[in-house]
């Protein structure tokens, strides 16, 4: 089983895991995945409120609260509706190196550990590499966490896939 799972995520051309986190709180999430488009392109996906319902599973609404005139940072609200449990509301602070880094740390809402990056690395021949790691605590306690990394495992590797989906649109318009 784990063989078939372990060549199906690698068929995909995505890699993610969910390992625990070494003080028992959270979880950690990494994912990677080459997308056929340049990192400007990936990066305004990546920012695009209207596009999250479409890339992260659950997504009920996303919508920036405040940002620095500049763009070097904004504060987001997210709103995640996962079937058969409480929607979970997540207040981020996100910093930006444009077209290379994003780093995230929740603010307020009901994920109380949240803090990670995106990574943008371009590749030969116009491609760029997404990296994606997150340090995460489940809103849901009562949830065994073994059961937790498991869907948070699959969550990624779904979002990776549709971010992929969503600019290769993107790179096509």
């Amino acid at each position: 089983m784990w063989a078939a799972l372990f060549m199906a995520v690698a068929a995909s051309g995505v890699f993610a895991e969910v390992s625990p986190d070494p003080d028992g709180t959270a979880g950690i999430v990494r994912g990677r995945v080459d997308i056929e488009a340049p990192p400007a392109v990936v990066w305004n996906v990546i920012l695009d409120c209207k596009r999250a319902r479409r890339m992260a599973p659950n997504v009920q609404s996303c919508k920036v609260l405040d940002r620095a005139a500049d763009g070097s940072w904004d504060v987001r609200e997210m709103v995640v509706a996962p079937p058969l449990v409480p929607k979970v509301r997540s207040v981020f602070r996100s910093s930006y190196e444009p077209v290379r880094r994003i780093t995230f740390k929740c603010t307020a809402g009901d994920v109380k550990v949240c803090e990670g990056e995106w990574r943008l690395t371009a590749l030969p021949g116009g491609g760029t590499r997404v990296a994606y790691s997150n340090r995460a605590s489940s809103p849901y306690p009562a949830i065994p966490a073994g059961w937790t990394r498991d869907a948070m495992k699959n969550d990624m590797v779904r979002a990776l896939k549709a971010l992929r989906k969503e600019c290769l649109t993107a790179a096509a318009e």
